[in-house]
């Protein structure tokens, strides 16, 4: 009788764990790994560089939504596929996922209610959450070289009436091509 009952628990656990296990749909993954990467240059800089945007006061940022302070940000890419397009794809880290906008991580006086903004070349808000408005640039083929320029800008944008104080961010970028 006890060797019945066990079999018998044992049989229910391994059909009703069978029943965890069954799955509502599939996530297909795909992606690409290229042959090249391209070489950076920020600015006329090294991939990795620090932009300074000009002070400013608090007045031009008195209302949610204002801007200023605009400054330019080129990645020149040398050394790439001479076939294709490419843009600077950009992480969502540091990123503030009700505006998509840049969060202020200043340590010491931060100002308050601002954010940094990243525009492309017409001044159209680039939404760090999803990259939309962030356009692909096809590659110029230089003798078999692939060369782009990437013109972006950063400027401060106010979440709400601001104080005065320092502005630190971070944009972490990868390259995407197509």
């Amino acid at each position: 009788m006890k060797n019945f009952m066990l079999s018998g628990l044992a049989g229910i656990a391994i059909f009703g764990a069978a029943g965890a296990f069954a799955s509502d749909g599939t996530i297909t993954i795909s992606g690409q790994v290229v042959d090249t990467s391209c070489d950076i240059s920020i600015n006329g800089g090294s991939g990795d560089t620090t932009v300074v945007l000009p002070s400013v006061s608090k007045t031009n940022l008195a209302n949610a939504g204002d801007v200023a302070g605009s400054t330019s940000v080129s990645l020149s890419l040398t050394g790439c596929p001479a076939t294709g397009s490419v843009r600077a794809y950009f992480e969502a880290q540091n990123v503030d996922q009700a505006t998509g906008y840049l969060q202020n991580n200043a340590v010491d006086t931060p100002a308050t209610n601002v954010q940094v903004q990243v525009t492309d070349t017409s001044g159209a808000a680039i939404d760090l959450r999803n990259n939309s408005n962030n356009n692909f640039v096809a590659f110029t083929d230089d003798a078999g070289d692939g060369t782009a320029d990437l013109n972006y800008a950063v400027q401060y944008v106010a979440t709400g009436a601001s104080t005065a104080g320092q502005v630190e961010t971070a944009l972490v970028y990868s390259l995407d091509y197509q």
